[in-house]
């Protein structure tokens, strides 16, 4: 029995080196898991690397010496204790954090399994919403007049003060106007989605029998290019959406996949969210603020932001392997919405170094003597995205730094607003070619 039970534990370890060696080194997941934090990462897995080799060894020599070694036994105890700590997370989790539709646990997210067999993650619940979107009062799966449906990130969900300045109801409002009709925004935007993320609330919401007129999806270029990376998939941990290896191999024996260092993550992190964060988070309303601020200082924290997404977006080092799944994910939506009968139209969100003038004098950056290629991302929307309405909102938005926030790079009120009402007059002339609205 002892010479059973300690080849289990040579053979679980065997299998974790395998994962962190596959995961990490092999180019198995070319953009890896991680946005931030990267050569964290890096360090964390070369000790888990080092660690289990040495516990592998030890292992094996113990088995060889046919000789109990004491300190193999310790180790032994920490492993099955580590994989009790799973065990008693994972019921945890996924019955009190992870799941539950309204639990006040963990973070501001659950994931739920949709009829086709997906996963599909939202907010939590709240009394306007059982999906935790930006609305005071609950979508009705049909309605009696125009109704659009709006998917996307935080940029859709809204950063304006209150609904009422978020850009899609303010692009509903605009074509209301426009048309002589009422229409209704479903915003169905959700802070942290990518384009894959999208297509599966779209199929869900269309099993439980919402209807729509229309679809639009907007993207942000500064980070959606990067939210769905190859070989990897979006679930929830602790209530925060974290990337994960498709591979169940991956997912089972790495440690760092683990939701023991997963919920080390959250804890460790929920104590510093920036402040745009935060007040995602908190849901805090207000009255709208048209009036827009001026950028006269370049914190820490936006300038750590910024210069990383330049790095990844448009350095001659960033990677171009997430363009692939875009392109995959657009032309899932895309179908979709050609297989229901509906106009599908693209909105995109231009980076805030694009356009904002006075966060480029602050950064105090030659960006393209230093090699930066700021219109990569632009360029690839022009050449890939072919046979469907594209609203770039780039130069209305163009010019100082009242439409966005002064401590991150979402929209302000004024961004909303100015976005909003362009993209209503842009929407009446593609759906309503004729003028008329009924």
């Amino acid at each position: 029995m002892a010479f059973l039970v300690r080849s289990a534990f040579l053979l679980y370890v065997i299998a974790v080196l395998a994962a962190i060696w596959i995961q990490d080194h092999s180019g198995a997941l070319p953009l890896g898991l991680f946005n931030e934090g990267r050569r964290e990462y890096e360090w964390l897995s070369a000790a888990s690397l080092v660690f289990f080799a040495v516990v592998a060894v030890l292992f094996a020599a113990e088995m060889l010496r046919r000789k109990p070694i004491s300190l193999a036994g310790v180790l032994r105890g920490l492993i099955a204790s580590f994989l009790l700590l799973e065990l008693l997370l994972f019921a945890a989790d996924v019955t009190l954090v992870s799941r539950g539709p309204s639990s006040r646990l963990g973070g501001p997210y659950r994931e739920f399994q949709s009829a086709s067999g997906g996963w599909v993650w939202v907010k939590k619940a709240h009394a306007g919403s059982p999906y935790g979107f930006r609305t005071a009062s609950p979508y009705a799966k049909r309605a009696d007049r125009l109704r659009i449906l709006f998917l996307g990130d935080s940029y859709t969900e809204g950063s304006g003060s209150a609904p009422g300045c978020n850009y899609p109801e303010v692009a509903a409002q605009s074509l209301s106007e426009r048309i002589g009709a009422p229409v209704e925004a479903i915003n169905a935007g959700v802070g942290g989605y990518g384009p894959v993320d999208a297509r599966n609330l779209l199929d869900h919401l269309v099993a439980e029998g919402y209807r729509f007129d229309a679809v639009v999806y907007s993207v942000f270029l500064e980070n959606d290019f990067t939210d769905n990376l190859p070989g990897t998939e979006r679930r929830v941990v602790a209530g925060i959406n974290f990337r994960f290896p498709v591979s169940w191999f991956l997912r089972t024996f790495h440690p760092l996949n683990s939701r023991t260092f997963r919920y080390a993550l959250f804890i460790a992190r929920a104590s510093r969210l920036d402040p745009g964060i935060r007040e995602q988070v908190q849901r805090r309303e207000g009255s709208c603020r048209i009036e827009g601020e001026k950028l006269t200082e370049l914190g820490d924290a936006l300038r750590a932001m910024v210069e990383r997404r330049l790095d990844a977006n448009y350095s001659a080092k960033g990677s171009r392997a997430a363009t692939e799944v875009m392109a995959q994910a657009l032309a899932g939506l895309e179908e979709r919405a050609r297989r229901l009968g509906l106009p599908f139209v693209l909105v995109v969100f231009p980076d805030r170094i694009l356009v904002d003038a006075d966060l480029r004098r602050l950064l105090g950056r030659d960006l393209v003597a230093e090699g930066y290629d700021l219109q990569r991302l632009r360029r690839w929307i022009e050449a890939n995205v072919e046979g469907l309405p594209v609203l770039d909102t780039t130069e209305v938005l163009r010019g100082g730094s009242e439409n966005y926030r002064s401590g991150d790079t979402h929209l302000s009120d004024l961004g909303n607003v100015v976005a909003g009402e362009w993209v209503g007059e842009r929407l009446a002339t593609l759906l309503f070619p004729t003028g008329e609205g009924q």
